[in-house]
């Protein structure tokens, strides 16, 4: 299963929440935690694990439903994430997504949910990274 295929999934998943009770939330985020470790390139494994590890946390929380602010930040963090093109514009858009998911958080007064928001970010800089430090690409190919 290519990445974008398990992406489509989790989106489906998030979208749907919060019309879920919290059994079949918890069933959808069992088959997607079990759907990740088919993801390909096993580079991109890593992203779909930690994409569950979070659904599953809000889960374990059990929260009320997500907030209007933490449904912005996860908008902000799926096009950062999704971005096309070369790295240096996916490290731009990421970056982008870094500096909109604080401005969202900055306007919650919960410390707890500006916490949550703000870890949105943590995958961000881990995919900055790992564009930072792979090889460019050889235009000889």
């Amino acid at each position: 299963m290519d990445y974008r295929t398990f992406d489509a999934e989790y989106a489906q998943v998030l979208a749907a929440a919060r019309s879920m009770d919290s059994a079949t939330l918890a069933g959808e985020v069992e088959r997607l935690r079990a759907l990740a470790p088919l993801v390909e390139p096993r580079s991109d494994q890593s992203q779909a694990e930690l994409l569950v590890s979070q659904l599953s946390e809000v889960l374990d929380m059990e929260q009320p439903p997500v907030s209007d602010a933490m449904a912005a930040a996860v908008r902000a963090h799926r096009r950062a994430r999704n971005a096309q093109g070369s790295s240096t514009e996916r490290i731009t858009a990421l970056r982008a997504g870094i500096d909109d998911i604080g401005q969202i958080a900055d306007t919650v007064a919960g410390t707890t949910e500006q916490h949550q928001i703000l870890a949105l970010t943590d995958s961000l800089g881990l995919q900055i990274e790992a564009l930072e430090n792979s090889p460019a690409p050889n235009p000889d190919r």
